[in-house]
């Protein structure tokens, strides 16, 4: 694979307006495993004003912000070698050498936004594997802190969403270093050219 052509997904030319609207609100902003931050803070200022008397409720929003650096523009795409979970394979970015594009996402189980859009990543790989996409997943959160997010529970969640792509397990977290991958979910699309 060769270069990315978009940090996120974004291109209009590449998904239906509907999916951009969706991936974009989800995949900007800077809060660690919750990018929805435009939609969080305005559901906050809404609470806030709703409930402006002393003894008003207050949303409390709980996230690292932690900024994502990402690959740069026009780089090639880090080189891997990760194991799925699901059929104890291994995989290399050279396998997806025969795709014109590649799109590696970094996902979660516990991701309360990646649970959200679970079924419509699938349905977006879906239609984009069909044209020719390569599509990968790849979680690289530690066992230690987010045991739901383990190999074990990684599998099965593949295979009860129906993953039309390998969901690899990341255990030293040096792919999501590489990528510059910080945030769930977090999307790059390469090119081969």
């Amino acid at each position: 694979m060769a270069s990315v052509t978009s940090g996120l997904i974004s291109s209009a030319s590449l998904l239906p307006s509907s999916t951009i609207g969706r991936l974009v609100a989800t995949t900007t902003g800077s809060n660690c495993c919750s990018l929805l931050s435009p939609s969080t803070e305005l559901l906050y200022r809404r609470a806030r004003r709703r409930n402006n008397a002393a003894s008003a409720r207050k949303l409390v929003v709980r996230a690292a912000r932690t900024e994502s650096k990402g690959v740069t523009l026009g780089s090639r795409a880090p080189d891997f070698e990760l194991e799925e979970p699901l059929t104890g394979n291994m995989w290399k970015l050279e396998d997806f050498e025969s795709y014109p594009a590649l799109l590696v996402m970094f996902i979660c189980n516990h991701c309360p936004f990646v649970k959200h859009l679970k079924k419509d990543i699938v349905k977006l790989t879906n239609f984009y594997m069909k044209k020719g996409l390569g599509v990968v997943a790849i979680s690289s959160n530690s066992v230690v802190t987010h045991p739901q997010d383990g190999p074990v529970l990684m599998a099965e969640d593949a295979k009860n969403f129906n993953y039309p792509f390998p969901y690899l397990y990341d255990h030293s977290q040096d792919v999501a270093r590489d990528y510059g991958a910080v945030c769930t979910p977090e999307f790059y699309l390469f090119k081969k050219v």
